[in-house]
């Protein structure tokens, strides 16, 4: 499954064999649009294209108007939907997209960007659409510019899985799949070579005291999965002084109780509520996949929910970590 949150590096790829590229953004909607404002799409000179914004309704018209732009090497803006002149192109619920297509990103910079996230980090582009002219931007208090709008890139999302049994492999092919970056430890060498076999790399569990030596950082949610919980206490121990989104424990209502005195006994009052137990939306789940699909959704509605960009006053924040100038947010 391709990741729809970060194109960045498609646009590296396509630059790096030789063809131009655009970055097409959207910028401006109104009604129920089928993309979040922020979404993004890669489009190559050729007519290839990554990404989508109105969920098959009008891409070729995106593809052709991209690749004039290309070819023209001039930046342009349209608006599709409502108030647009392309008026057989209808999208759902009556809603109108603005988008701004980019054929002026040079590839040092996309690179810089990619970089940033490499190492974990949160990068912003600012486009100024008057003269086309791109900074990145790191400090989250730096205000944008006038005639300019500023698109957030968070680090890839990180599930980290402690734990043994079907449930783990489960969860690891369905983490995998819905593009979050996977990482398993286990003590069992089956569940080991089950996530293998999902073509999720296991690492050993040799003690609860690993945990503090595994890379956790706000992107990371943590699920434990162990049926025997002797480690779990160590583990949570170590989990709750990161700044993990997510962390969350299979068992039982009062398995979880019992997990809960057991932390509040460490002196944890204050950290215990961040522990998600039992594990996972109640959805009656009873299979693995059916465990593994309840506690993805909950991770997912976390990390939806959460803030991890804190943006001042001067802007305006979008769903998907958009962040535009509160004067340029759209062009209706």
């Amino acid at each position: 499954m391709k990741s729809l949150e970060n194109l960045i590096t498609d646009f590296i790829s396509f630059r790096e064999g030789g063809q131009g590229a655009a970055l097409v953004t959207i910028i401006g909607n109104t009604g129920s649009s089928p993309r979040p404002l922020g979404s993004q799409m890669v489009v190559s000179e050729d007519g290839r294209s990554v990404g989508y914004l109105t969920g098959g309704c009008a891409e070729a018209v995106i593809v052709s108007e991209a690749v004039a732009a290309i070819k023209a090497q001039r930046n342009r803006e349209m608006r599709l939907g409502v108030g647009s002149p392309y008026m057989d192109i209808l999208l759902p619920c009556g809603a109108g997209i603005d988008l701004y297509i980019d054929v002026g990103l040079g590839i040092e910079t996309a690179r810089q960007i990619e970089t940033y996230l490499t190492s974990r980090a949160p990068v912003a582009l600012d486009t100024c659409r008057e003269t086309g002219k791109h900074q990145t931007v790191i400090n989250q208090s730096q205000s944008v510019n006038n005639g300019a709008f500023r698109r957030w890139y968070l680090p890839r999302r990180r599930l980290l899985i402690l734990g043994k049994g079907p449930n783990t492999a489960a969860l690891a092919s369905l983490g995998k799949a819905t593009d979050y970056e996977v990482k398993v430890f286990s003590p069992d060498r089956d569940t080991r070579r089950a996530c293998a076999g999902e073509g999720v790399e296991a690492s050993v569990l040799t003690s609860p005291e690993i945990a503090g030596s595994i890379p956790i950082d706000a992107w990371t949610a943590s699920v434990l999965l162990f049926h025997e919980h002797d480690w779990e206490s160590a583990i949570l121990n170590t989990l709750l002084k990161t700044d993990c989104f997510y962390i969350g424990a299979l068992g039982s209502r009062r398995t979880h109780e019992q997990r809960i005195r057991q932390l509040q006994s460490l002196g944890l009052d204050k950290a215990v509520h961040r522990i998600h137990g039992p594990v996972g939306m109640d959805i009656r789940a009873v299979t693995p996949i059916e465990i593994a699909v309840s506690i993805l959704a909950e991770v997912t509605l976390a990390y939806r929910s959460c803030n991890l960009l804190q943006p001042t006053t001067a802007t305006l924040l979008f769903s998907d970590g958009f962040v535009c100038h509160s004067g340029e947010s759209s062009l209706q």
